[in-house]
């Protein structure tokens, strides 16, 4: 399999499959596929568990996978709303903001994590909870920013501009209160994340996402 991230403003991602190989998608992400690639619609989950956490955490009920069934390789293209976040996740859990999910190489279980830190941070009170093997798929308004954390080291975030977290339990995010950060402009609070692990940021604020 052959992933190319493409475009500056607005990016989508190539993909080609080698015969036999799939790969898959919320479904409103794809734009075109070439012929021999067959999909198929599957429910987002396993288990009506499952199922209604993608849907609490912004997710279709939905999710397309796409197989090439041919004897050769073939492409396919997949859109975001704006730009995308690749994340390497090898069986551990992704924390996200509520429908940041696009696309992955390999299926992932999708939930809802009720978070109290998320909700006074400002993140909300449902977050997503993608777990797999897979390189995952993640939108973003503009170039995203990564920082690795060392562990003892603690930052703060506007909430406004989370897209994940990885390897940070909820234990280690801390909703830090203050008046100032109101007259700042950041809101009544920011969100204190400590390390070890990765956060990922957006410079952009995401749009509202709309219930699917």
């Amino acid at each position: 399999m052959n992933v190319k991230l493409i475009g500056n403003f607005v990016q989508h991602i190539e993909v080609t499959l080698s015969p036999g190989e799939d790969f898959y998608a919320e479904k409103s992400a794809l734009i075109y596929l070439e012929d021999g690639i067959s999909k198929e619609t599957a429910f987002n989950g396993r288990g009506l568990g499952s199922i209604l956490g993608a849907k609490l955490a912004g997710e279709s009920l939905f999710i397309i996978r796409m197989y090439n069934g041919s004897g050769s390789p073939r492409k396919l293209a997949l859109g975001s709303r704006y730009g995308l976040l690749p994340v390497k996740i090898q069986d551990e859990e992704l924390i996200c903001r509520r429908g940041a999910y696009s696309s992955s190489n390999n299926r992932v279980d999708i939930t809802s994590k009720l978070s109290i830190a998320g909700l006074v941070g400002g993140m909300g009170l449902l977050l997503q909870k993608i777990r797999g093997n897979s390189t995952v798929f993640l939108d973003t308004k503009g170039t995203p920013i990564t920082i690795e954390l060392a562990a003892g080291q603690t930052i703060e975030v506007d909430e406004d501009h989370i897209i994940a977290l990885q390897g940070i339990p909820e234990g280690r995010m801390q909703s830090n209160w203050s008046l100032g950060n109101v007259l700042g402009g950041e809101g009544l609070s920011m969100l204190r994340v400590t390390g070890p692990g990765k956060v990922y940021l957006s410079p952009g604020k995401p749009d509202i996402i709309p219930n699917q």
